[in-house]
């Protein structure tokens, strides 16, 4: 494995969110957000985290949430965070540096996430532009893994012009450069439709699940070959800061998702 030197807060470009980037895809996956889903003890589980004993809660924001009161974030019960810290291979969100070290501060476990664009450069050098400005990932107990956003977006193709074959190869390429920069496999952040569509019926080894999902009830059909999912975000309208997420599993499994360059993927 070549040398990783941390490299988490790099000095912040000033160019603005990408318009063609809307929030992630509007209601992802083709589900309704949590908005929608109606006043049910479905919902009202989904508006208050910080009540319900069962499960580890977080979230993930980019440069449409702005300054984030994390101690607030904090007493609303989230424990860990993904920050937009790439797109492509030249956008650096100026607000990484500030929403990374604000939630650190207020002691959730955070990390950076890249929003794939297949249409603008090859696999290996978006990770390494990822790692430069944010990415990384070290055994620290306070640092998640790298993850990487698949999805559709605004203005493009659905499948950026890929076959699925060409697809996978991408995705594929990504993780494999990832893990020879860092040492373990990013997590893969999709949804069910996308996924289906556009890559089909196959899973990268060993790759731990964001899966994108807004309903009540936790998700049970999932993309590819996956049987299992590490992290579900069920909601874009709250409770937390910008999109609401929940860890499945155990207090430790959660740590050795963190800490642990081993660490195996629950669904595949």
């Amino acid at each position: 494995m070549s040398a990783y030197r941390p490299r988490h807060l790099a000095p912040p470009s000033p160019a603005p969110e990408p318009t063609g980037s809307t929030r992630r895809s509007l209601l992802r996956g083709g589900v309704l957000g949590a908005a929608a889903l109606g006043t049910g003890a479905g919902t009202a589980a989904l508006a208050a985290p910080a009540a319900n004993a069962h499960g580890i809660y977080g979230q993930d924001v980019s440069g449409w949430q702005g300054e984030v009161d994390w101690a607030a974030q904090a007493a609303l019960g989230s424990r860990f965070a993904y920050v937009k810290a790439t797109e492509g291979r030249s956008y650096r969100a100026p607000s990484f540096d500030h929403q990374y070290r604000g939630a650190g501060a207020a002691g959730l476990v955070r990390g950076g996430y890249h929003f794939a664009r297949p249409d603008s450069g090859g696999p290996e050098e978006q990770v390494d532009f990822f790692l430069n400005n944010g990415g990384g990932w070290t055994a620290d107990g306070t640092t998640l893994p790298g993850m990487v956003d698949l999805e559709g977006y605004h203005g493009l193709p659905r499948d950026y012009g890929y076959s699925r074959q060409e697809m996978r190869e991408w995705i594929m390429g990504f993780s494999n450069r990832y893990l020879a920069q860092v040492g373990r496999r990013p997590v893969l952040y999709t949804n069910l439709h996308w996924w289906n569509d556009v890559v089909g019926d196959w899973t990268p080894v060993n790759s731990p699940l964001f899966l994108a999902s807004y309903r009540a009830d936790r998700p049970t059909t999932l993309p590819g070959r996956w049987w299992g999912w590490e992290l579900w975000q069920y909601s874009d309208s709250g409770p937390f800061a910008g999109d609401s997420n929940l860890w499945y599993g155990s207090e430790s499994r959660f740590q050795s998702f963190v800490t642990d360059a081993d660490y195996d993927a629950a669904g595949i």
